[in-house]
């Protein structure tokens, strides 16, 4: 319920990266790759009947 997008190592369960979202990311990542790059997707729009911070954004991450 916090504005953090997490990933986390699917071996051991340790934290691998966070990043603060500018509203609620009450919302399905989306991943795909592009000319061999991996990339993550995710809607940071909030939820009002969750009481998370409203917002606009679309953010992407792209990964090492």
């Amino acid at each position: 319920m916090d504005n953090v997008i997490r990933a986390f190592n699917s071996e051991n369960g340790k934290e691998l990266w966070q990043f603060t979202l500018p509203a609620g990311g009450q919302a399905t990542p989306m991943t795909y790759t592009f000319k061999g790059k991996q990339y993550v997707v995710i809607a940071a729009g909030g939820h009002g009947k969750l009481s998370s911070k409203q917002g606009d954004s679309v953010l992407a991450f792209a990964l090492p």
